[in-house]
């Protein structure tokens, strides 16, 4: 039993501390790729059942499979019509080749013959064992899913778009034996009662009906397609349902015509004890479109690659003599096609690397085992003869026998490790058992690409001590190991975990920003301020508000007394480290950095009033993972700011010149700031609104402006005109001219 870890990568607080990447559960271990080897739910490896492939006819595509009492297969392809067939010895040719393009079904009946459902709008086909055929019967249907003989020789057959079944008499006088009112009837079998098993499109019902045509619903899956069926030898029925998303076809690839989707990465198997799962919904889909499984086939004559993709919802349910229903095995991207029992143990094929899986009964669970992966891009149609299974794929149509003895050699390649940055590697450690006569050993290869290529090392090792092993490959950032199980006298070797050291480098800071801001951004003067005018000086002054009075500005500024310096940065580590900052300045006038601030935790610092002269810097903040590392091995980084003023003092404002002209004058202002550049300036007449005004060359940024001011329409009596300036770090400064204008004569 593992520790149940997938993948453990320690997050240091020190970056001297090593990461372990541990492989052991069943889905951790499903990432890599297997070759020789089988995988129980509890991701322990083993040798796997001796595999062979025994015949590859030239097409793309194997949709159905038939054995007859002599030991011979019948393989019916896809999208040329041909059906193969294979001697004792498994030697290939082929046997038949129908006028429509797809074989869907094949059955070989008491006669011996071969009975061949082709599609679309096809016939059964009755074809002797010296290949003479004949059209046996025609149901005038567009597919022809499924064949299954009664121990009275008559023949049933599924059928689309209409969902009917027929039974055949063996003279090939057919009628309606059963109409389903679906679109599909997809698979039969027959129980050991006699009673005709069928597994429907789109509600996913698993029907039995007896020999004088009485229906029964035992079972209605949460996924649109029954697509096979099974019994085994205590009378339990196996029903695979499959479905994509929003009840959409499983396999879309059967369609030349269907362009493929995107591939589903990261597969989730889970055997599961209870019902249905809810969240898995069907919906009806119309008849037009085909099942489930398959999608509308069309003639053709070239050759057609479907794509290796996960193609849809499955799950596996079985169903007990009592009636009671349960979900053994559920997956959200990889559906279940093929089902094949031996005993009291069910065999499935899936879409995902052409996958086989053993669920064996045990008294209180059931053992679940990925037996094989064929590499293809799925796996159709399983079929036991004798103590052989045989698998039939499609990608390209292969026909492979897995065997009752166990290979002597099997490979299992794990998944590629991105460990961030570049590491040295440590140790290879393992746990498992290794019986006399067996042996294990594990290769390692490292690169700096994602995906394994030239670039990477070749594969070091071996590696056989299962208490360590140092790997060693050259330090980079990606790695994958391989373990190599072999066995001399038939008993296999297990591996139940393998872990993986390595040692992220030391990689410096990443100061992602820095800033500072002065009392109030640039183009920005904001901050709080009191009903007053003034930011001191002998050109400020206070009024009071009241009756007729000047009132408060007409909107905020920031005052001098509210001016603050502060620091902000945003950094990060990519080992994770604890960072800690300095801060150094240094005026316009300086060479050297003065350090301001050291060992500072958070990401932000204000300057205390008055602790810097006023006056132009630039900053310097460094960023050291020293906490978290030796000396020798620390790492620093450095950013620089912009410039910025330490300014203190508010801009002096003073009238160089007035003019009064009857109703109107005109006041030229002189603004002068000691530090830093003039910002902004307004302008109020007698208390009124201030408005914005920009200096006589046109742009307020200079530490002298001028500013010219005109009014008119003023009424005889005593007037005061202000000019209120800011500079770059929202100090205001306010002056006033102060006149009378004559009364009307």
């Amino acid at each position: 039993m593992l520790l149940g870890l997938g993948v453990l990568a320690a997050i240091p607080l020190a970056a001297v501390d090593t990461s372990f990447w541990q492989v052991g559960t069943f889905d951790e271990v499903l990432k890599g790729r297997l070759s020789g080897v089988s995988l129980d739910k509890d991701g322990v490896l083993r040798l796997a059942p001796e595999s062979q492939p025994v015949f590859s006819p030239d097409v793309t595509m194997a949709l159905s499979m038939a054995a007859d009492r002599e030991g011979r297969l019948y393989i019916g392809t896809g999208h040329q019509g041909k059906v193969f067939r294979t001697d004792s010895s498994q030697k290939g040719s082929l046997f038949f080749t129908a006028s429509e393009p797809d074989i869907f079904a094949l059955a070989v009946g008491p006669d011996g013959a071969l009975y061949a459902g082709s599609s679309p709008e096809g016939k059964i086909y009755r074809v002797t064992p010296d290949g003479k055929s004949s059209v046996f019967f025609d149901p005038k249907a567009k597919y022809l899913w499924a064949l299954a003989f009664d121990a009275a020789g008559h023949l049933y057959a599924g059928t689309g778009d209409r969902g009917l079944i027929y039974r055949i008499d063996p003279s090939g006088k057919g009628e309606v034996f059963f109409d389903s009112h679906q679109t599909h009837i997809m698979c039969l079998r027959f129980d050991a009662q006699g009673n005709l098993l069928a597994g429907s499109d789109p509600d996913g019902l698993v029907y039995r009906i007896t020999p004088a045509g009485k229906p029964y619903v035992l079972y209605q899956a949460n996924l649109p397609e029954i697509h096979d069926l099974a019994v085994d030898s205590r009378g339990h029925i196996y029903a695979a349902a499959l479905g994509g998303p929003g009840g959409k076809g499983g396999a879309p690839f059967l369609g030349p015509n269907m362009s493929p989707g995107p591939a589903v990465s990261g597969t989730t198997v889970t055997v599961v004890a209870g019902t249905e799962e809810e969240a898995l919904t069907a919906q009806t889909r119309p008849g037009e479109t085909g099942p489930a499984g398959f999608a509308r086939s069309a003639p053709m004559t070239v050759g057609f690659t479907p794509p290796a993709a996960n193609l849809g919802k499955g799950s596996l349910i079985e169903i007990a003599p009592d009636y009671s229903a349960e979900t053994v095995w559920t997956s959200n991207n990889e559906a279940v096609f093929g089902l094949a029992v031996k005993g009291d143990q069910v065999y499935f094929s899936t879409d995902t690397d052409g996958r086989v899986f053993d669920l064996k009964p045990r008294r209180d669970s059931r053992e679940l085992t990925l037996v094989s992966e064929t590499g293809q891009a799925m796996a159709t149609r399983l079929l036991f003869t004798g103590p052989d299974l045989f698998v039939a794929t499609s990608n390209i149509a292969r026909l492979i026998r897995l065997g009752s003895s166990t290979v002597k050699e099997g490979t299992y390649e794990s998944s590629v490790k991105d460990t961030k940055a570049i590491s040295r590697w440590g140790t290879l450690t393992w746990r498992g058992e290794v019986p006399d006569g067996t042996a294990v050993e594990f290769f390692a290869r490292s690169g700096n690409s994602e995906r394994p290529d030239l670039t990477w090392s070749d594969w070091t090792g071996p590696y056989r001590d299962p208490n360590g092993s140092p790997i060693k490959n050259d330090p980079a950032r990606y790695i994958q190991w391989k373990a190599v199980l072999r066995t001399t006298n038939g008993t296999s070797p297990s591996l139940d975990e393998v872990t993986v050291a390595y040692l992220n480098q030391n990689l410096p800071p990443e100061i992602r920003s820095f800033t500072v801001s002065s009392g109030a951004e640039a183009g920005n003067p904001a901050g709080p301020v009191s009903p007053s005018f003034g930011g001191g000086g002998p050109q400020t002054m206070t009024m009071t508000p009241g009756p007729n009075s000047f009132g408060p500005p007409a909107r905020a500024k920031t005052s001098a007394s509210g001016n603050a310096t502060t620091f902000t940065w945003q950094a990060e580590d990519s080992n994770g480290d604890q960072l800690v900052y300095s801060i150094y300045v240094k005026a316009a006038d300086e060479r050297e950095w003065h350090l301001l601030k050291d060992q500072i935790q958070q990401t932000n610092f204000s300057l205390e009033p008055h602790q810097l002269p006023d006056g132009e810097y630039v900053a310097k903040l460094v960023a050291s993972d020293e906490d978290s590392n030796p000396a020798e091995t620390a790492r620093k980084s450095e950013s620089v700011s912009g410039t910025f003023w330490v300014d203190s003092t508010p801009p002096l404002v003073t009238v160089a010149h007035q003019t009064v002209s009857g109703k109107s004058v005109e006041v030229q202002f002189l603004v002068d700031d000691k530090t830093s550049p003039l910002q902004s300036a307004e302008v109020s007449t007698d208390g009124k609104d201030w408005k914005d005004i920009v200096s006589d060359d046109g742009v307020v940024d200079s530490r002298q402006e001028r500013f010219s001011v005109r009014v008119g329409g003023l009424g005889p009596g005593e007037h005061i005109i202000m000019l209120r300036a800011y500079d770059a770090v929202g100090n205001a400064g306010v002056g006033k001219a102060v006149f009378h204008t004559p009364a009307t004569p």
